[in-house]
């Protein structure tokens, strides 16, 4: 409330101010005015109506056309001309009931009337050449300090460096096929003969405590779960670390592809934390539950025939190789016990008819004769033709946190971890399907999976006063899962002379082939033939190469002296539930397909899964054997020698502190 004498003073001020605004609007309403008392004055537009005078009225309906008489009948029917593009049931180019390849668009230009002969046009394919590189490089190496303790830290460069040398051990016994792409600008014949070579010779490395199964040839195709060949593939939800899981209560879908369980979606089971904003009273501290995801979709159909000759040779080439590495160390201080982690290589490889199995009368080969082709056209390619998908992902994340806490409210979430990375891919190619396919060069198909993961979780936890309520550690998973798959299955025979001939007058320059060619029984029941030449290689590659490296090195410190009867909750700690993922699928489809052979045939398939596991910490808390010696002797003397002991880890001395991060990925990547 204002006294009198200020409540006056207060409405004079409010009118003196009403008054000047109504002064300051008059005089911008006399500029106003005064500027439209210049305007021209005008007279209104005068509009003179139009007129309209129409001189003809309309009649009755009287057309004045003659009729000419009918002309004389030709002595003979004139004969139709031939469609210029057969009416048969569609072929598409994904596996359908009825096998046939995918249809190409077949024009026509009409030169005369009757019998006259059509010229057809028939579009050639293309090369497609795909590059992708993925990287995520995540640095989360908090430190808080919220008590007044003595807890004395080690350093985040010490586990960086214990970080790098494990990941060189992983790579010292990863095969590794092929050193990138081959130059796209020569043929890839050299390429794939040598990885065909290095199949031959890939073994065992020799490592104790190293579990490795090479399967080769017929033998690797099936699904394969840490070595071991299994009917159907596990999910990957049932085996996600309890925070990153999700729902329990979400139904299980059905999926109709036939794909491995762990495939479904990029996304499927990884959202399945805890939400922070949401969590059950007491006190919640995260430092691990970290997840870095690669995964890769490709699915091609770019180029088939139910008949391919090759004058040169054949290389298909199937390899999956997946190696898993896991590393536990931590002390307790007595709060409690590491959980089981797990480690998981699946891998499949599957090849199934595009032709459906007739059963009963449906499979005897029916009496009645078909037609063979009236009609053909030839493309042409000169040069090779490229179908090449080459991904490569890397995420590396370090999550070596150090906290000193001490809890004063009723409630209270600390997210040190919980970090997600993602790499996805996806890609779909569908293309051209043909009648014949003659190749002057070689053949060229390889799909090749390179999976790595490596995954250090090395945790000191201490605590003062009353125990910690709930403390998980462990509970880690590294997980690749990898599939190949065919629709249409290539059956080699040696070369015709038909078809070699009709490849070396193409070669010459000829532009089309003749019936010996054409009217070949394998053209039963086609109306036009549609053939393609490519004069070079047919080369078909899709690689991809997946590393995850995460460190998750923790050092926590929970001052807990008359925690109970000042806050009256529990604290959970959650240390471990990291999962690092790799998951890709390469899917082929076409048709099934003979093919005649010039040159030799190397067909052929590898399938390499290792795993190699440190659990000083808790020996059963992995379901795979601990590291041997020789591995440990692997690793620099500085990183595992006495002065840099576990035990030791809590009175290590402490770097000053520095804003700065130590690349270590210059280092790896050079």
């Amino acid at each position: 409330m204002l006294d009198k004498v200020t409540e006056m003073v207060a409405h004079m001020i409010g009118i003196f101010q009403i008054t000047v605004e109504e002064e300051r609007l008059r005089d911008d309403y006399l500029k106003i005015k005064a500027l439209r008392s210049d305007a021209p004055q005008t007279d209104p537009l005068a509009g003179d109506p139009a007129q309209f005078k129409a001189a003809y009225q309309l009649g009755d309906f009287a057309p004045t056309l003659r009729l000419l008489k009918s002309l004389p009948d030709a002595p003979h029917p004139v004969p139709e001309a031939a469609p210029a593009f057969p009416q048969f049931p569609p072929a598409p180019f994904f596996p359908a009931p009825e096998p046939g390849p995918p249809e190409v668009e077949v024009a026509m230009m009409m030169t005369g009337i009757g019998g006259a002969r059509m010229a057809l046009m028939l579009e050639p394919p293309g090369s497609v050449v795909i590059v992708t590189w993925q990287y995520n490089h995540l640095i989360d190496n908090d430190l808080l300090l919220l008590g007044e303790s003595a807890a004395v830290f080690v350093d985040p460069a010490f586990h960086m460096a214990q970080l790098q040398g494990w990941l060189e051990l992983a790579q010292a016994v990863t095969p590794i096929f092929g050193d990138g792409l081959p130059p796209l600008e020569e043929s890839a014949h050299d390429y794939a003969l040598g990885l065909h070579q290095q199949i031959q010779e890939t073994g065992d490395p020799g490592l104790t405590g190293l579990t490795v199964t090479i399967q080769t040839g017929a033998a690797a195709y099936g699904t394969y779960e840490n070595g071991e060949r299994v009917e159907t593939a596990l999910k990957l939800d049932d085996v996600m670390p309890a925070f990153l899981s999700p729902d329990s209560a979400e139904e299980d879908a059905t999926d109709p592809t036939g794909e491995p369980a762990w495939s479904p979606g990029p996304f499927k089971g990884l959202d399945g934390g805890p939400d922070m904003h949401s969590s059950e009273p007491g006190h919640a501290v995260v430092a691990g539950a970290n997840l870095v995801v690669n995964q890769v979709n490709i699915a091609t159909g770019w180029l088939d025939a139910p008949v391919i000759a090759v004058m040169g040779d054949v290389i298909h080439l199937n390899l999956i190789s997946q190696t898993n590495m896991l590393v536990e160390q931590g002390q307790f201080g007595g709060a409690g016990a590491a959980s089981p982690s797990a480690a998981w290589n699946s891998a499949t490889m599957a090849l199934q008819a595009s032709a459906p199995a007739l059963e009963g009368d449906a499979a005897a080969p029916s009496a009645a004769a078909l037609a063979l082709p009236s009609n053909w056209v030839v493309t042409r390619i000169d040069g090779d033709l490229l179908m090449v998908n080459h991904v490569q992902q890397y995420s590396f994340m370090t999550d070596f946190d150090r906290a000193d806490i001490v809890f004063h409210s009723a409630e209270t979430y600390i997210g040190l971890g919980d970090n997600t990375v993602i790499n996805l891919t996806d890609l779909v190619e569908i293309g051209y399907g043909y009648d014949l396919i003659l190749i002057g060069g070689h053949m060229i198909t390889v799909n090749q999976i390179s999976q790595l993961n490596v995954l250090i979780d090395t945790n000191t936890v201490t605590y003062s006063g009353v125990q910690p309520g709930d403390f998980s550690a462990g509970d880690n998973l590294v997980f690749n899962g990898a599939s190949i798959t065919g629709t249409g299955i290539d059956s080699y025979q040696p070369m015709q002379d038909n078809f070699a001939r009709a490849a070396e007058e193409l070669a010459a320059g000829g532009r089309s082939i003749d019936e010996s060619v054409a009217h070949d029984s394998v053209f039963e029941g086609v109306d036009v033939l549609r053939v393609l030449y490519i004069s070079g290689d047919a080369t078909t590659i899709n690689r991809v190469d997946q590393t995850n490296v995460l460190g998750d090195s923790d050092q926590v410190h929970l001052a807990l002296d008359n925690f109970q009867s000042a806050t009256g909750a529990d604290v959970t700690l959650t240390a471990g539930s990291n999962a690092a993922i790799n998951l890709a699928s390469i899917s082929q489809y076409g048709v099934d397909s003979t093919v005649s052979v010039g040159g030799e045939v190397y067909d052929d398939a590898l399938l390499y899964q290792a795993g190699l596991i440190d659990t000083d910490a808790d020996p059963t808390g992995v379901d795979l054997p601990a590291l041997a010696s020789e591995a440990v002797a692997f690793l620099a003397e500085d990183m595992v020698g006495p002065e840099t002991a576990m035990e030791q880890m809590g009175i290590a001395p402490t770097a000053p502190e520095d804003t700065s991060t130590p690349d270590m990925m210059q280092t790896m990547l050079a």
